[in-house]
C-alpha cells in the first residue's frame, strides 16, 4: 500500500528557484504496479494576493473483487501574498480519520495535529507538491501538521526540469517541467509495490 511517510522534505539548492516557480491545477492517475487504483487532483482559485488551493488524494486497492485498502486524504490551504494563512487536513485511512489544521497567528504558524501542537515558523508550506519553489521553505506535513526532516537531492529531471529525491523509509522522486508544473511522482508502497503518477490533466 502506499506509505503516508513517501514525502519529500527540504532540496539543496542545486538549481534556481525560478525553474519551479510557476505551479498551477494538476490531475494525476495512480498507478500501483501499473494498475490504477485512483487519483491525486489539484484544485487552484485565486490569485497572489489570496489563493485558494485544494488537494484531493482518493485511492482504492481491490483483490479478488474485494476493497483490502482505501484511502482519501482533502486538504485545504489559505494564502495570503505567497503566506500559508490557514490548512485544515482530514486523512481517512481504512475508517480510521486524521484531521491536523495549522493557522497563522502573529509572527507564525501555529499547528494542532494527532502528534499534539507545534509552532512553525511564518514561512513555512505544507508539503502538498503543486508548488516546488516551496521546497526552498521550512517544510510541513499535512497528515501531522509537524515539521519535515530530512535531506532530499535536487537535480535536472531526464525529461527537462527538475526533479527532487528523497531517500528515507522509501525512494520518493517528485518531478517539475521547465515552466515550473508538477508533472509525475514515483515511490514505493508499505509492501514495496511501484506506485507511479501519470498527469492526465
Amino acid at each position: 500500500m502506499i506509505s503516508r511517510r513517501a514525502c519529500l522534505v527540504l532540496p539543496g539548492l542545486l538549481l534556481p528557484v525560478a525553474a519551479v516557480a510557476a505551479p498551477g491545477p494538476v490531475r494525476f492517475r495512480v498507478l500501483r504496479e501499473g494498475r490504477e487504483i485512483g487519483t491525486h487532483q489539484v484544485r487552484l482559485s485565486g490569485n497572489a494576493a489570496k489563493l485558494s488551493v485544494q488537494s484531493e488524494i482518493a485511492l482504492q486497492v481491490k483483490l479478488a473483487g474485494f476493497t483490502v485498502f482505501r484511502l482519501r486524504h482533502d486538504i485545504a490551504e489559505e494564502w495570503a501574498n505567497d503566506r500559508l494563512q490557514r490548512l485544515t487536513s482530514r486523512h481517512d485511512r481504512n475508517g480510521t480519520v486524521t484531521e491536523a489544521r495549522v493557522v497563522a497567528e502573529g509572527g507564525a504558524l501555529v499547528a494542532e495535529g494527532p502528534e499534539g501542537a507545534a509552532r512553525l515558523p511564518a514561512n513555512a508550506a505544507p508539503l502538498t507538491w503543486w508548488n516546488g519553489a516551496h521546497f526552498a521553505r521550512p517544510l510541513i506535513r499535512p497528515l501531522t501538521g509537524k515539521p519535515l526532516a530530512a535531506t532530499p537531492i535536487r537535480s535536472a529531471a531526464p525529461s527537462g526540469g527538475v526533479q527532487f529525491t528523497l531517500n528515507a523509509e522509501v525512494e520518493s522522486i517528485a518531478r517539475y517541467d521547465a515552466e515550473g508544473r508538477w508533472v509525475g511522482f514515483s515511490t514505493k508502497g508499505e509492501d514495496g509495490s511501484a506506485i507511479t503518477y501519470e498527469l492526465i490533466g
